[in-house]
């Protein structure tokens, strides 16, 4: 180490989700002595089954104006992609209630302007990244295939606006033909499409196994299957505690997805995080895509791998944690998906896993990322939402950032 260079400072990061993994890859890479605790395997909750896709073009924030009404005729409809899946509770009704007072115009527009930021650099980010860790990675772009011209003009009227907030990547509309000539698998009645060529995709159990791996190669320790029961402080530093260990380290990084709310709470902290569940289900070679398409109309998504698997993901259930996702939601993921892709019609699934996992989300979609508590060392990195991939490389920079500046100060963000 250079003399002039900081000595390392001791990180516990708990959560072994995309976010705590590249946050504690992103560390070791720069010299600090790392600590990853995850209560089950690392890459196995909510990063396990998603789409897997970096886009900085789909990062508008849910907390538009009209969206509650919007998301409560959804909610109304059994087969609707959004669904509310728990008892009221005191603390939805708050999580409502801050969520409402964000959907003025002024506040999703400065949502969309933080989230732009944050997506800037995302995919050239991924692929330094794969180079650096040998992960899959897909460029074939993003198609947006519409069955109604007005969909398509909605889209186009949207795209604009996250265009206006500074994304830099290019956006092609296709008529009929060359949207068939480019995704063959669509439905005749498809009228259009919207392609965006610089957007890519990863495998996402392939992405967290790579950042386990080059974690591990840089000394960082793995703590797998280990629950932490207690993250107390010592005027000294953190401790963490779990049933077999104690890990003292100068800074904590809060990172655990579901648990996210309740450790922050366990030190003071109350964090505006609600649960969203999504589900996917990986098929074989039943139906070849050329690249990912997104099925704007019914928010589902559909991701090809490069052994010829294709997962379909799709809901956005408000759900207490630890809730499950039921079978018959896949199913209406994949009746929804099968106007688009023909293929998925009458699929049956029963011997295919279904799978199911909770995304943390914040009243207006932006994530909380910085110092928490009036305890120096005490970070938070949750509640990404759907854009966990997309937004991974810029958290763990800012987390790394936080960690070597010569004092970590109180922000605000997160304290309601």
């Amino acid at each position: 180490m250079a003399r002039d260079a900081p000595p390392p400072v001791r990180v516990a990061v708990i959560g072994g989700g995309i976010i705590g993994l590249s946050s504690a890859y992103d560390l070791a890479r720069a010299g600090h002595a790392v600590t990853l605790i995850e209560r089950n395997t690392c890459g196995r909750g909510a990063s396990w089954g998603n789409a897997g896709w970096i886009v900085p073009s789909l990062i508008a924030p849910f907390n538009a104006p009209g969206a509650v009404p919007q998301a409560l005729r959804a909610m109304l409809n059994p087969q609707s992609p959004i669904a509310l899946r728990q008892l009221p509770t005191p603390s939805l009704a708050r999580w409502g209630l801050r969520f409402l007072r964000q959907c003025s115009p002024d506040r999703s527009r400065a949502a969309l302007r933080i989230l732009a930021g944050m997506s800037a650099d995302a995919s050239a980010d991924i692929l330094a990244l794969a180079d650096e860790l040998g992960f899959e990675v897909h460029r074939a772009g993003l198609l947006i295939p519409f069955r109604s011209p007005a969909a398509l003009a909605e889209y186009r009227a949207a795209h604009a606006v996250v265009e206006s907030a500074g994304y830099r990547g290019r956006m092609e509309v296709l008529d009929a033909r060359s949207a068939a000539e480019r995704e063959p698998a669509l439905a005749p009645d498809v009228v259009g499409a919207a392609y965006l060529p610089d957007e890519i995709s990863v495998r996402p159990d392939a992405l967290t196994t790579a950042l386990a791996d080059g974690l591990a190669a840089l000394g960082g320790e793995l703590v797998e299957n280990e629950t932490v029961v207690e993250l107390g402080y010592s005027g000294r530093g953190w401790q963490v505690r779990t049933p077999h260990r104690s890990v003292d380290c100068d800074v904590a990084v809060i990172a655990a997805g579901e648990q996210t709310t309740a450790l922050a709470r366990s030190c003071g902290v109350r964090l505006p995080l609600q649960s969203a569940r999504g589900c996917s289900i990986t098929l074989p070679p039943v139906l070849e895509l050329r690249g990912p398409v997104k099925i704007a109309e019914d928010r589902v998504a559909c991701t090809p791998f490069a052994n010829g698997e294709v997962r379909i993901s799709g809901t956005f259930d408000l759900v207490r944690p630890g809730a499950g996702t039921s079978r018959a939601r896949m199913a209406a993921v994949l009746a929804a998906a099968s106007a688009t892709l023909p293929a998925l019609r009458d699929l049956d699934i029963s011997a295919l896993g279904v799978w199911s996992g909770a995304r943390t989300c914040t009243p207006d979609s932006v994530p909380v990322v910085g110092p928490v508590g009036r305890r120096p060392g005490l970070i938070v990195a949750s509640g990404h939402g759907t854009l966990g991939m997309t937004l991974s490389a810029a958290t763990a920079r800012t987390v790394t950032a936080l960690v070597n500046a010569a004092s970590i100060r109180h922000s605000p963000r997160g304290i309601p």
